[in-house]
């Protein structure tokens, strides 16, 4: 009668034994963390550098007395000589003015020649005859401004110059000072490169080994810079500085004023710049005792180590290391303080090399 019942008690046995047994904890997930390799300076730097290209000078060419415009005959693009007639006014009012000016003259004259006859025969008072005086005076200086405005009623090309644009149309009534066109001084073309304050407080132009252009529609070729100048004053938004380079004449395409240039500047090392390898600021974090580390990146585990690293300062937004860690170690450069030794993590994307500065 007992032997029905004992695969029953046997199941639940079986059950009950399954029910006690611990569950099986699921490994914990790798982090995503961002990496970069750690490379050694060599004795030279290399930058580059999104340029623009700049004329040598860019003036809006104005009318200093205002008046109708009529005639404007340049075109843009147009490759105009020093001395070219730009643009010009309607002349009549400044004739008429003119004519007006060298009437009241002559009357003037006529009167000075009177009153000093009358001086000379003891008639005229010297009051009279100064007053005569000081009138011709006037009317001499009303027809020499009169006649100078009316050569400001031209305007002509102070320099060999490319048109850049047309900024009113013909015909159009235009004030003193109003710009009619930009002119472009296109004898010497340069780039513009904005460089950031460390550089402008690190490098001197003694130290430059090479500095190059590039253009994206002739591959393949570079054509050397010769250093112009410095802008002293930042960038309101950037806060960069910029530095103006000359393109040589002779490129083999043309070239314009606006265009994107790729700059390549290379630097040798100077004696008392600090040397050693270079990691991000981002990831160096400090240690409960007090010193520096990083997190170093195994991939034979797919997880992170601290490693305590000593330090030669900073320079800009790296930090020179020099002892502590070798070059091709690649570190964590985001997230550092949510790490801890032998944490599993997966690296975000492939890891640019950093230090090369390129």
């Amino acid at each position: 009668m007992t032997r029905p019942f004992l695969p029953i008690a046997l199941g639940t046995s079986l059950a009950l034994a399954a029910c006690t047994q611990e569950p099986v904890s699921a490994p914990p997930a790798a982090r995503l963390v961002q990496l970069a390799e750690v490379v050694a300076e060599s004795g030279e730097t290399r930058h580059e550098f999104v340029g623009r290209v700049e004329a040598r000078l860019s003036v809006d060419m104005a009318f200093q007395v205002g008046g109708q415009l009529a005639d404007l005959p340049l075109n843009e693009g147009e490759l105009i000589t020093q001395g070219t007639r730009v643009a010009a006014l309607d002349r009549e009012d400044f004739q008429r003015a003119e004519r007006e000016a060298r009437v009241q003259l002559q009357q003037a004259n006529t009167e000075l020649e009177r009153q000093r006859t009358l001086h000379a025969r003891g008639i005229a008072s010297q009051a009279a005859l100064d007053s005569a005086q000081t009138n011709y005076d006037l009317r001499e200086v009303a027809l020499q401004t009169v006649r100078r405005n009316l050569g400001y009623a031209t305007l002509t090309a102070p320099f060999d110059a490319l048109v850049s644009r047309r900024l009113v149309d013909n015909y159009t009534i235009v004030a003193p000072g109003q710009p009619v066109v930009r002119l472009m001084d296109v004898s010497e073309l340069r780039v513009s490169i904005p460089i950031s304050e460390g550089m402008v407080a690190t490098f001197d132009q003694d130290d430059l080994v090479t500095l190059e252009a590039a253009f994206a529609f002739l591959p393949g070729q570079t054509f050397p810079l010769i250093p112009r100048e410095l802008v002293s004053e930042p960038d309101a938004a950037s806060r960069t500085y910029r530095a103006l380079a000359a393109l040589p004449a002779d490129l083999p395409a043309n070239i314009l004023p606006g265009m994107t240039a790729t700059v390549y500047a290379e630097f040798a090392t100077t004696a008392d710049a600090p040397t050693g390898l270079r990691v991000p600021l981002s990831a160096v974090s400090a240690a409960p005792d007090g010193t520096q580390r990083v997190w170093v990146y195994q991939d034979e585990t797919g997880t992170v180590v601290p490693q305590t690293i000593t330090s030669a300062g900073f320079d800009g937004d790296t930090v020179i290391v020099t002892a502590g860690i070798a070059p091709g170690d690649r570190v964590v450069t985001a997230g550092v303080s949510a790490l801890h030794d032998g944490m599993p993590v997966r690296p975000l994307s492939e890891s640019a090399r950093f230090g090369t500065s390129q």
